[in-house]
């Protein structure tokens, strides 16, 4: 146990991905008061002076605008213990801290004094860069034996909380299977009521190798070991709107120059809808999103969810719009037991002939586990994600590198039952088609093991209902 910690840290502490805070680490002080006041809606605390500590780079404005009490209100003793855990939720949610405690420090005449203390992150990470270029670890480690040639290198520079502002700066340059240079900027808040933010991005990679088509559930590629194949540009402008701390509103722009070689649309003329070998187009794109739990890399509570739309290209032969709907429902059992329910829909409106417009299930985070190594296209397809956890035990690791607010890092380990379901509408399928148009399944069980800096590794073995039975791994968070 002590060495895969180990290793759990220094992958932490020196590489790029990085995961999930346990709520275990994250104490919190409540009113010591006895059961009958506790329980009492006749007495009423007064917030007194809410006092910060740790902030050293986060401004002041920006942790107290996730606070949500404010000077002078008025709370009974079961209120305040509620809005002291509501405070720690969303300060973490942030993602600026490793931990929060917040707590009444003094309780005078029933005026309350709260402090809130933090332990910062790092936010500087000049760092080597290493991705698999497939869509997931079991693709790339059964499917191209552990291949190095499909795997992405390079250096990545963030600088994360950069004014103290929760904005973000980077840089990426990558090499390998394929090459790319990536920056972007991210302001969450420009006006002195911290509601409205902006953020650019831009993007250029080509590659050697292309996937132009699906045959049999499986992506199928060309490689040119001489020329670049596939060429991308896009430049994004995107408009943020927060009016509080649990909505998100996002508004942008995007331009895009897509080019590949004429082999390519040899083999498939109907990759690009235009018919042609490049595509050049404006999209729009909205989201709202909702974060109504306790912990959004890995919530035990409460309810969250990603609305979205996508408009692509004026001329009638590119154009696509695109919904889609995302929630998480998180229920607690008791204090070692919840439920993770997800579903993932999506619904595209365009031509169904493009192959650039096909890919649904197997891509991004629209999969069902144990079926990662199919990938079945079409223009609709609902997705339902289902655990059952059971906490097996918290394990803190005394790190023997002395940093500050390092010194100790937690781990939680849960066990974990799964079982998932998904339809994918398929428009051009024909009888042989097995999984369009079809009920899919897929259960398993797992180890979910979560840390500092949204870090969640996750080991799972299931069957689907081809009859495969499969082990994967997969890890969620980055920086």
């Amino acid at each position: 146990m002590k060495y895969l910690c180990l290793l759990f840290s220094f992958c932490i502490l020196f590489c790029n991905s990085v995961l999930a805070q346990t709520s275990a680490s994250s104490k919190i002080n409540f009113l010591d008061v006895d059961t009958t006041i506790a329980n009492s809606d006749s007495v009423y605390y007064t917030i007194g002076e809410i006092n910060l500590k740790g902030n050293k780079k986060t401004k002041s404005y920006i942790i107290l605008r996730e606070v949500p009490f404010k000077q002078g209100e008025q709370f009974t003793p079961r209120q305040l213990t509620q809005q002291l855990i509501l405070a720690k939720n969303q300060i973490m949610n942030t993602s600026l801290f490793i931990d929060v405690v917040v707590y009444v420090s003094n309780l005078i005449n029933n005026v309350a004094t709260i402090n809130i203390e933090v332990k910062e992150r790092w936010y500087i990470f000049p760092l080597p860069y290493f991705k698999l270029a497939d869509r997931n670890f079991n693709q790339w480690w059964n499917e191209y034996n552990k291949s190095l040639d499909r795997v992405n290198y390079g250096l990545k520079f963030f600088y994360n909380n950069a004014s103290g502002r929760n904005d973000k700066l980077s840089l990426i340059l990558i090499t390998g299977y394929s090459q790319q240079v990536q920056f972007g900027y991210t302001i969450p808040f420009i006006d002195k009521k911290l509601k409205h933010g902006f953020s650019v991005n831009f993007n250029y990679s080509r590659q050697r190798e292309i996937n132009y088509t699906t045959e049999n559930y499986k992506q199928v590629f060309l490689k040119d070991e001489k020329d670049f194949i596939k060429q991308n540009f896009m430049a994004l402008l995107t408009y943020s709107y927060r009016p509080d701390s649990k909505y998100r509103f996002y508004s942008t722009l995007g331009f895009y120059n897509n080019s590949i070689a004429d082999t390519v649309l040899k083999l498939n003329p109907n990759y690009f809808p235009t018919y042609t070998n490049s595509l050049f187009y404006i999209s729009y794109s909205a989201i709202l999103q909702y974060f109504g739990v306790d912990y959004i890399p890995f919530p035990k509570k409460g309810f969250m969810y990603t609305a979205s739309f996508y408009s692509r290209g004026f001329q009638k032969d590119a154009s696509l719009v695109q919904l889609g709907l995302k929630t998480t429902n998180a229920f607690t059992i008791d204090k070692n037991n919840f439920i993770q329910l997800h579903t993932n829909s999506t619904v595209k409106l365009g031509n169904n002939v493009a192959y650039i417009n096909q890919p649904l299930i197997g891509y991004g985070d629209l999969f069902l586990r144990s079926m990662e190594s199919y990938v079945i296209d079409g223009m609709a397809c609902v997705v339902s994600n289902n655990t059952f956890y059971h906490k097996l035990f918290d394990f803190i690791f005394k790190n023997p590198i002395k940093i500050k607010n390092y010194e100790k890092i937690p781990f939680s380990f849960y066990a974990k039952l799964y079982g998932d379901l998904g339809y994918a509408h398929n428009k051009f399928a024909d009888k042989t088609d097995k999984l369009s148009n079809s009920l899919l399944s897929s259960a398993g069980v797992g180890l979910d093991i979560t840390t500092i800096y949204d870090f969640v590794f996750r080991i799972e073995y299931g069957v689907n209902n081809t009859g495969d039975k499969v082990f994967g791994l997969r890890i969620n968070g980055e920086f």
